[in-house]
């Protein structure tokens, strides 16, 4: 976990809202929903909503989607009751008759409803977008069941940009009612809280200048601010001075060198799937940092399929570019309507390209820092 959580201040708020609504032992009205590129802070912020509902004393029950094996499993896992009383017929709970009960998802609604009882209930899986099927449908339809009846429970799912796919592939299409939450890079301002803020809170500091390198390398995605935070820490001389230029310089053959393995899978993960060229032809589209339509990234596509010797018609061409999406290399700015794609990892198109042998122009040109990043909007 981050010591800070940086640029998430409106994702925070809706988040206890809802939790204050189960304080209320009432049902909000939708669950939540987060996806986005790896590394940008799903995990971290699905992490903290669980904290803050502990606080308030809320139950929370949190699966990772590799956990949840099967609805047998599930209900062993969640039932309060004694093995031998589980094995009756006739127990009513919450409005909830176990002789009625005959399918796995009523059990586990069951199962679900005696545990939300007083200050409500958190049901969070992490990496849903690999949730198996079967099961997947079990706790999905479950918890809505719940919804329906208006007890205090919500789901909070977080995964990878597939997986509104995979949801409506488990036919759990209620999920476009909940509340989604699209997490992308960070701003500058963000950036720059991130590092000075977990320092402050350790009496430290860092001069702008150092904190300004340290927001142009890090490109605003949240996996690289967080190696730079702890390889900055570990290379500062003086723990009684500010951060300054000299530490950013020690820890930047650090960073640049997880990076490097970082891009490298991310290289080998395109071309297990046979996209590696494409992506390398892809990035030239993007070579001057800014968005692209929908159109433009079709046209980019397509010549680089048709180059591999590889069908290159519309359908095919829809389907490269949502596995691309689906595996973060590009990100829908504008949400589900992918008005605008940018960059879903920062420098990985550079990356992709070298490997692929390309000669582009300098890809996603930093701006010249003009004010302090302290100052700022975020």
């Amino acid at each position: 976990m981050p010591p800070y959580l940086a640029g998430r201040e409106s994702e925070q708020r809706l988040i206890q809202s809802h939790l204050d609504h189960l304080v209320s032992n009432a049902a909000p009205g939708s669950d939540i929903v987060i996806y986005g590129p790896r590394g940008n802070g799903k995990t971290a912020l699905l992490e903290w909503a669980l904290r803050e509902a502990r606080t308030r004393k809320i139950k929370t029950i949190d699966f990772s989607s590799k956990e949840i094996q099967s609805a047998e499993w599930l209900e062993h896992q969640l039932s309060i009751l004694p093995r031998w009383l589980r094995a009756l017929r006739g127990l009513s709970a919450f409005g909830f008759g176990m002789q009625t009960l005959g399918s796995a998802e009523a059990r586990i609604s069951s199962a679900l409803a005696l545990r939300a009882r007083r200050r409500g209930l958190v049901v969070a899986i992490d990496e849903a977008h690999t949730l198996a099927r079967e099961a997947g449908q079990h706790i999905l339809h479950a918890v809505q069941r719940l919804g329906r009846k208006d007890l205090p429970v919500i789901l909070l799912l977080a995964g990878t940009p597939d997986l509104p796919r995979h949801l409506n592939s488990m036919e759990a299409s209620f999920w476009g009612r909940s509340e989604i939450l699209l997490l992308g890079l960070l701003k500058p301002g963000a950036v720059a809280d991130a590092i000075r803020v977990p320092m402050k809170a350790k009496g430290r500091s860092i001069t702008e200048r150092a904190l300004a390198q340290i927001v142009e390398a890090s490109q605003g995605y949240p996996f690289f601010v967080q190696l730079w935070g702890r390889f900055l820490w570990e290379q500062m001389a003086d723990p009684a001075a500010p951060a300054t230029v000299e530490d950013v310089n020690r820890a930047r053959p650090l960073f640049e060198a997880r990076r490097s393995i970082y891009y490298r899978d991310r290289h080998a993960e395109l071309e297990g799937v046979r996209l590696a060229f494409v992506a390398a032809r892809l990035s030239q589209a993007f070579s001057d940092g800014h968005r692209r339509t929908n159109r433009e990234v079709n046209k980019a596509i397509g010549p680089a399929l048709e180059s591999e010797g590889r069908d290159a018609d519309t359908g095919a061409i829809l389907t490269v570019r949502d596995r691309l999406h689906d595996l973060g290399y590009i990100w829908s700015a504008g949400g589900e309507s992918r008005t605008y794609f940018r960059p879903g990892i920062p420098g990985l198109m550079r990356y992709v390209a070298r490997s692929e042998d390309f000669d582009m122009c300098p890809v996603f040109p930093q701006k010249a820092m003009k004010q302090p990043y302290s100052h700022m909007k975020r």
